[in-house]
């Protein structure tokens, strides 16, 4: 149990077993890559496919991933997942602007994750499910600037880390009440 938050992630169900959401006295909690500064994914990786940007977005190559999935096994957040079919994407749907780390299709046998849409942020716009949240509950943005709203939930909110005890530090944080 997360004696400080009160919440017990550890017995906590990852699967919504065909039940109703939401359920009355239940709540969810998304789980993507969580950015880490201390990557147990990147140290895992044996061919190098996976490293930290300088801006703490950790990426993927997937002309170097072999789909090994050690790194999968080293993620303690089960936010790496095989990619088991080829794309499939239809021709109409397709989008051209492709990011070399972010957006592209990725082959089968290869290890995906969230990126945090680099190709996005790298643009100056946020990662798309920031952009789409219809509660404005997500938020993204520069931790090293003191004038961000990121820096002001940091610093005004309740926020926690999911396995703090870890010490991976991630860059992804959660934040609740007023």
């Amino acid at each position: 149990m997360d004696k400080a938050h009160g919440v017990d992630f550890a017995h906590a169900n990852a699967y919504y077993d065909a039940e109703q959401v939401p359920r009355p006295g239940h709540f969810y909690l998304p789980v993507a890559c969580q950015h880490c500064r201390d990557a147990p994914c990147v140290k895992s990786c044996p061919t190098g496919a996976t490293w930290t940007e300088p801006d703490g977005i950790v990426v993927v190559d997937y002309d170097w991933c072999i789909g090994c999935r050690c790194c999968m096994s080293s993620c303690p957040y089960g936010a790496r997942h095989f990619n088991w079919a080829d794309p499939s994407v239809p021709t109409e749907a397709f989008n051209p602007d492709t990011h070399f780390l972010g957006n592209r299709p990725r082959g089968r046998g290869v290890v995906e994750k969230c990126t945090f849409c680099i190709q996005r942020v790298r643009n100056g716009r946020y990662p798309a499910c920031v952009e789409v949240c219809p509660v404005g509950s997500r938020k993204f943005g520069n931790l090293l600037d003191p004038a961000s709203e990121i820096r002001y939930i940091l610093e005004h909110k309740r926020v926690f880390v999911l396995k703090a005890e870890l010490a991976t530090h991630p860059r992804f944080y959660y934040f609740y009440g007023s």
